[in-house]
């Protein structure tokens, strides 16, 4: 592929994902000092809606989602449903709370899935893991220059602000040119039949116990440190897995995703196991940033980007991204149901069994099937062995 027909796609899958990031962090932000109750019902609303037109999306209009008309309409009809929930959620009426977050929820899930899929279909497999962590950096650069100048400004005026950076999307439509046809599967195959496949299944499962863990823990975590140390180790850890993220892309593409998220669980587990051991001294602390940052750099390019557009080749990719998604996407609605219980649950036995839980996950893995080409390893050792020959045999010429 080709620059421009590359960047017109990713630019696009950047755009939404930082709207959808942006979105749920002034929705959390102007409903943080509510009642639990009017929380959970506009966390629900917000990610029921999400799921069911993502599904939506994904199942039945995938096909029409891939042309520049489809595109566009998507793009400008969530932009003045943003002005539009902007004002009922503004009201502070939990009714009209309520169908603000579904408005936006629905507005936002219907396209995600063809842009994920744009990402697998407009990336050669054997550099996949260095695009998608340059998209993954991109995503968090936009979220910190978008975020962090409207976060004074009052509801209204921070969803005008994403507003037109929703419109800005359009630019990624501009140079789009859409396929004739995708190389894919027959369409007889049905939706969950994907859950079938044990090559799924085993990249699933260990993803599925990442973001259960990670996000139970995360409100405990805030309750444990204070929510002004826990929000530096937060913008710190934000760093961290924006760089560590091109590590786990080279090594994605170098030694195969596989290893690379196995090194991630590995790394993790060690985090969680230092802080249930160690959670009073604040050199081990930064080292639990450290490791946890690292590992959501590597964890998030290998299983949001990569490994399902790797399963999905000749198949309809939408149907395994928005499935191989789901659990970081309902990642904040977890938070949620979890705050009410930060006092009762015991904060050392959390610690031990997240690590336990996610040295767990590793097992799966372990039976996963590599989905890199074993040919493309191998091209690139010989590669990289002829090149080590050449330069000894300069060396002593």
């Amino acid at each position: 592929m080709n620059a421009r027909k590359m960047f017109s796609p990713l630019f696009l899958l950047i755009n939404s994902i930082t709207w959808f990031s942006l979105t749920w962090m002034v929705i959390s932000d102007t409903i943080e000092n509510t009642s639990f109750y009017y929380r959970l019902l506009v966390s629900l609303s917000y990610y029921v809606t999400f799921i069911i037109s993502a599904v939506v999306g994904a199942v039945f209009l995938y096909k029409k989602l891939r042309k520049k008309a489809y595109l566009s309409a998507w793009i400008l009809i969530g932009a003045l449903l943003c002005i539009l929930s902007s004002i009922l959620i503004n009201e502070a009426v939990l009714p009209n709370a309520v169908m603000g977050a579904a408005i936006l929820g629905a507005a936002l899930g219907t396209g995600i899935p063809t842009c994920l899929a744009f990402f697998a279909h407009y990336t050669k497999i054997a550099s996949r893991g260095r695009v998608g962590a340059a998209v993954f950096f991109a995503v968090q650069l936009a979220t910190v220059f978008v975020y962090m100048p409207i976060s004074d400004l009052d509801v209204y005026n921070e969803f005008i602000v994403l507003t037109l950076w929703r419109l800005l999307g359009i630019a990624g439509i501009i140079f789009y040119a859409p396929t004739e046809k995708l190389p894919e599967e027959s369409t007889s195959r049905s939706f969950f039949s994907v859950f079938s496949e044990k090559s799924f299944t085993y990249y699933f499962i260990p993803w599925f116990l990442f973001c259960l863990v990670n996000f139970v823990e995360a409100p405990l975590l805030e309750h444990f440190f204070s929510p002004e140390l826990f929000g530096t180790y937060t913008l710190v850890e934000f760093a961290i897995s924006s760089i560590s993220a091109f590590f786990g892309g080279v090594l994605c593409d170098l030694k195969g995703r596989k290893i690379t998220g196995i090194t991630g669980f590995v790394l993790l587990g060690i985090s969680y196991a230092i802080l249930s051991i160690f959670s009073g001294v604040q050199f081990f602390q930064f080292l639990y940033v450290l490791f946890d940052g690292v590992a959501w750099g590597i964890l998030y390019v290998t299983f949001i980007f990569v490994v399902w557009g790797d399963l999905s080749e000749s198949r309809i990719r939408e149907w395994y991204y928005i499935i191989g998604v789901m659990p970081f996407l309902l990642s904040g609605l977890i938070r949620v149901f979890v705050e009410p219980f930060v006092e009762v649950i015991p904060i050392y036995t959390s610690f031990s069994l997240a690590s336990f839980f996610l040295f767990l996950a590793i097992l799966p893995l372990l039976f996963a099937p590599e989905t890199l080409p074993e040919k493309k390893i191998r091209d690139r050792e010989l590669r990289e062995y002829i090149e080590k020959a050449m330069k000894a045999k300069e060396k002593h010429v």
